[in-house]
């Protein structure tokens, strides 16, 4: 991935407290391991654990790549590393929900509506709630 641009860098950084504060709530942490790449490791209501890797290329403007690995820093190719969540396509190495650039450049009419990316607030911690919510709200175990 490219290196983010200043302004990218510095919304990021007054955003960062929030997301990490509401991980840590949610017995979930988030690290940051170059500008603009985030990982999330949380755990399922199983007990399994899952790391995401949250990838912003134009913050807040656009939506972030998600996806998952074994490990923070790990690879992200791996169907294993990916939990079962209606939306979440193991096999593809994608998310397709209204949170992602993934789902955002498969569904062009979410360009528009209730599905639009927001592009305002604190949208770190909104993917973060999103994430956090589908791990234990919509979780259905472990993939391949």
């Amino acid at each position: 991935m490219s290196a983010v641009d200043l302004e990218t860098e510095l919304a990021l950084a007054q955003d960062e407290d929030a997301a990490r504060t509401a991980a840590t709530h949610a017995g979930a942490t988030l690290e940051s391991s170059a500008t603009g790449i985030y990982w999330l490791t949380m755990r399922a209501p199983d007990g399994e654990r899952y790391v995401a890797r949250i990838a912003w290329t134009r913050y807040p403007d656009h939506a972030p790549s998600v996806k998952f690995a074994p490990e923070v820093d790990g690879p992200l190719d791996q169907t294993s590393a990916w939990p079962l969540i209606p939306g979440y396509r193991a096999g593809n190495y994608d998310i397709c929900q209204p949170f992602t650039a993934e789902g955002q450049a498969v569904h062009s009419e979410w360009g528009t509506g209730p599905e639009a990316w927001p592009a305002t607030g604190n949208c770190l911690l909104w993917v973060v709630e999103q994430l956090l919510h589908d791990i234990t709200d919509r979780y259905q175990g472990r993939s391949g």
